[in-house]
């Protein structure tokens, strides 16, 4: 995350998230994404209540992962990994860490020579998990949000704490 998007509307949508999620699996951010500077991390928790994932996390937990720009389209080489990107090998190594019950990633990511429409990428994304044994929906808005989780279980319990949370369903997309 760029510190000059500190405070935009993307950063309510993570409290949101914080808030639904806190006693089902209390949300943390995944440290990598942030500036190593403690004074924009704490400027970024006390707008979100999102802590860093420092140490040892409760027993079950929930993952933030805030690239700048989102999910690295699989198959494609051209997009940058790290800070702008983050890859779906990624985001299955952290579902396959103890205590993970769910990861968000934001992912305004859109290839834009890519032959497949914004929803279809969504969807290869998808799919990609689907193939490593995850599920996983896609909070559909202008603030994108991935939604990962290890089994069937986990991604209704999640689904049901969104939409009784007064979240449409139908902004909740499924892979096809």
């Amino acid at each position: 995350m760029k510190g000059e998007f500190l405070g935009d509307s993307y950063d309510a949508v993570k409290r949101m998230w914080r808030e639904m999620l806190a006693d089902w699996a209390p949300l943390y951010a995944e440290p990598r994404f942030f500036p190593k500077k403690d004074e924009f991390r704490q400027k970024f928790t006390r707008l979100t209540g999102i802590q860093m994932l420092t140490g040892n996390p409760p027993s079950a937990y929930s993952i933030l992962n805030d690239p700048d720009t989102g999910i690295k389209l699989p198959g494609k080489q051209n997009q940058k990994v790290g800070g702008a990107h983050v890859t779906i090998a990624f985001i299955a190594d952290q579902l396959r860490t103890k205590g993970a019950r769910c990861v968000i990633t934001f992912d305004q990511s859109v290839h834009r020579s890519h032959s497949l429409s914004p929803e279809d990428q969504r969807n290869a994304k998808m799919r990609r998990l689907a193939e490593d044994g995850f599920q996983s929906f896609y909070y559909s808005s202008h603030a994108p949000f991935l939604f990962a989780v290890a089994n069937k279980e986990a991604l209704e319990e999640v689904r049901m704490l969104l939409v009784n949370a007064g979240i449409p369903s139908d902004r909740l997309e499924n892979p096809r």
